[in-house]
């Protein structure tokens, strides 16, 4: 059992993929950002959170993610929300009210890693109808890490009544996005043959139907400095 056990709280709370900024590009931000561009903005924050194309200092990070959402950049709320909801040690004190605010906005504009940390944050708070349907919209953009959640809480592990059907189905999309692991395998085969036939058949019709949209919001924050370049080109061209 423990093989599908992803907890609620346990899920990363930090898109790690494609944030890096070429060094080059840090001054091309910086001019954008002076026209009050939110999105420049933002990108400036990865750069000084993450280290790369600037010396790391999370207070410039912060101080610019603080502007950016000022300016309604949905990408800079939710990690102003990171950071009440972790990151933000030495700068920020752990507050989840702030991190639900600040990520709900990044939910609500599409983005579906916010979409899944408001739903682990209201599942927190005891609300798992609310935090099952964020869940499942970031499930639907085809975000692996809330497919593996979906299956543990319908395996029964959060207090939800189980339903092996939407277990089994969302435990095989996640292993379908994810590298092979033999064990899971197993464990997924073993509990496939003890479904009924109309749970099996249920898990198949959710498996078929899966389709997985991404918005481009989702879409614009895994893509990090390809992202930051295609604002600088449209700048430039504009």
């Amino acid at each position: 059992m423990r093989l599908i056990a992803a907890s609620v709280t346990a899920v990363a709370l930090m898109a790690t993929a494609g944030h890096a900024q070429e060094a080059g590009l840090l001054p091309s931000l910086e001019r954008l950002a002076k026209t009050d561009n939110p999105e420049a903005i933002y990108h400036l924050g990865m750069a000084y959170h993450t280290g790369s194309g600037a010396a790391k200092d999370l207070n410039k990070a912060l101080a610019a993610f603080r502007k950016a959402a000022a300016l309604g950049d949905p990408l800079a709320s939710y990690k102003i929300g990171c950071y009440y909801d972790g990151q933000g040690a030495g700068l920020v004190s752990f507050d989840e009210e702030k991190a639900l605010e600040y990520k709900l906005v990044a939910a609500k504009a599409g983005y579906a890693l916010a979409e899944q940390d408001v739903g682990i944050l209201y599942a927190r708070r005891g609300n798992m109808a609310e935090g099952l349907a964020w869940l499942e919209k970031s499930a639907s953009q085809g975000w692996t890490e809330s497919l593996l959640t979906l299956a543990s809480v319908y395996n029964g592990t959060s207090g939800i009544t189980p339903d092996p059907a939407k277990t089994a189905a969302y435990f095989r999309l996640f292993l379908s996005r994810s590298e092979p692991d033999a064990q899971q395998e197993a464990w997924l085969s073993r509990f496939e043959q003890q479904l009924s036939p109309g749970d099996k058949k249920r898990a198949e019709e959710i498996v078929r139907r899966y389709r997985p949209t991404p918005t481009l919001l989702t879409l614009k924050g895994l893509s990090g400095q390809r992202a930051a370049q295609a604002l600088i080109q449209t700048s430039i061209s504009s």
